[in-house]
């Protein structure tokens, strides 16, 4: 089966209990994030990959933030951010690496647990790089294959019918936003528990 349709298959199934099965991974991995753009001024924000909406959530409870936009490519992952959110955002099903808005068009951009399911993630860094202003900031938290239980996954993962990619190293993320037109401002990397590895990188373009 191809990656896209598993991706369709696999969320669509989990959509409806996706944020309690996964509710503190997503509360740290979210967390980790959020530290990230808590202080960043922004007029327009894109959530890449945005799922059920949670960052969104959060931004428009704990920030001035109010244009806010989400993407996803899962119709019914989307069906629970639009419930709840509803007026808050403005949630639109499309492909990351083809997002269908401006250059320039937004100031914050973040990208939450999702660079390790694109099938091309130096075409969706670059997507983003289009969409972004030049004095713009991008936040972006994912697995990192810098530890060992995240190699295991990122080798075993692919042979399932979970819809996994691949995991980035920190180095190969910075290398990748490097070639998008990206500088990296900082990173965070960390356990949040006995199994999860991940990292929080914050670039701006150049």
């Amino acid at each position: 089966m191809h990656r896209s349709m598993k991706l369709l298959k696999e969320y669509t199934t989990l959509a409806p209990i996706y944020d309690q099965r996964w509710s503190a991974y997503l509360d740290a991995s979210l967390r980790m994030t959020f530290e990230k753009i808590a202080n960043l001024p922004a007029d327009r924000v894109l959530d890449v990959a945005c799922g059920t909406g949670r960052l969104l959530e959060i931004m428009s409870q704990r920030t001035d933030l109010s244009d806010l936009v989400g993407v996803d490519k899962v119709p019914a992952m989307l069906n629970v951010a639009r419930r709840r959110l509803g007026e808050r955002a403005s949630l639109v099903e499309c492909d990351a690496a083809q997002l269908p808005f401006d250059d320039a068009d937004f100031q914050l951009v973040t990208c939450t647990n999702a660079l390790h399911y694109f099938p091309n993630v130096d075409a969706t860094l670059r997507e983003i790089r289009r969409v972004i202003s030049p004095n713009g900031n991008l936040v972006i938290t994912d697995w990192c294959r810098n530890y060992a239980w995240m190699r295991v996954l990122n080798r075993i993962l692919p042979w399932t019918r979970y819809a996994h990619t691949h995991t980035l190293s920190s180095n190969e993320l910075e290398q990748s936003l490097s070639q998008a037109g990206f500088s990296i401002n900082s990173e965070t990397k960390g356990k949040i528990d006995w199994f999860w590895g991940l990292m929080t990188v914050h670039a701006t373009p150049v």
